[in-house]
């Protein structure tokens, strides 16, 4: 998976396979239906489905579509989120396996990873705080960390958290006390920071960057503890 619009590609359509709708052997839209409906290109597409196909999760019939195959589609397979518990065990989970990934993309510092990490925080930077994809905004960011660690485990634990991820980051938005402008702002100064830390070479700031920015997201949503 190359690039941000990839992993965002990927987990839209789990995301939509994921529901009761899309049952076993059930045929999904068209390329150009679902590339219009994700909001990217046909290409950009093909290499989504080509990632989902490996996995199992969906097959071409020739001369039919595309189907359903029943399998797990990533974190799907065990469920959502359902409570306030869930969400909080997940970005807890999350503070180990990404701080882990902050500081090996800081030991190794390349610079089109560099890039791309950047590219990301000016995104959500620049993202309107009630624009409905600001989530995958926000995940095209940390995608781009993983990336950057130079390993595949990083990012195939990401895709396959990622539609617990992106269902708790909406659930969080609706449920954390401030205001979409603020909490907006800060998490993008959040990412900025560990983007800095990164783009330094100091692995043990990188890390604690990454750490303190999902702590944040749980204070963002339960408020102030003691832990």
């Amino acid at each position: 998976m190359d690039t941000p619009l990839v992993a965002h590609a990927v987990a839209a359509v789990r995301e939509m396979i994921s529901l009761p709708a899309y049952a076993q052997g059930v045929r999904l839209p068209s390329e150009a239906e679902l590339a219009e409906r994700i909001g990217i290109s046909r290409p950009v597409l093909r290499q989504a489905l080509a990632v989902l196909k490996d996995e199992g999760v969906i097959e071409s019939r020739r001369g039919s579509g595309t189907y359903t195959c029943g399998k797990p589609a990533g974190a799907s397979a065990y469920g959502k989120p359902e409570t306030l518990a869930d969400l909080e065990d997940c970005l807890r989970f999350r503070m180990v396996i990404e701080s882990a990934a902050a500081a090996q993309a800081a030991r190794h510092m390349e610079r089109r990873a560099l890039d791309e990490i950047l590219a990301a925080v000016e995104a959500l930077e620049k993202s309107p705080a009630h624009d409905d994809a600001v989530a995958q905004t926000d995940m095209a960011f940390h995608m781009a960390v993983a990336r950057a660690a130079h390993s595949r485990y990083f990012v195939m634990t990401l895709n396959f958290l990622m539609p617990h991820i992106l269902f708790g980051l909406n659930l969080g938005r609706q449920l954390q006390a401030m205001q979409p402008n603020a909490t907006s702002r800060r998490v993008a100064a959040e990412h900025r920071a560990i983007y800095e830390a990164i783009a330094s070479g100091n692995e043990a700031s990188a890390g604690e960057r990454m750490k303190d920015h999902l702590f944040a997201g749980i204070e963002r949503v339960f408020g102030k503890r003691s832990w």
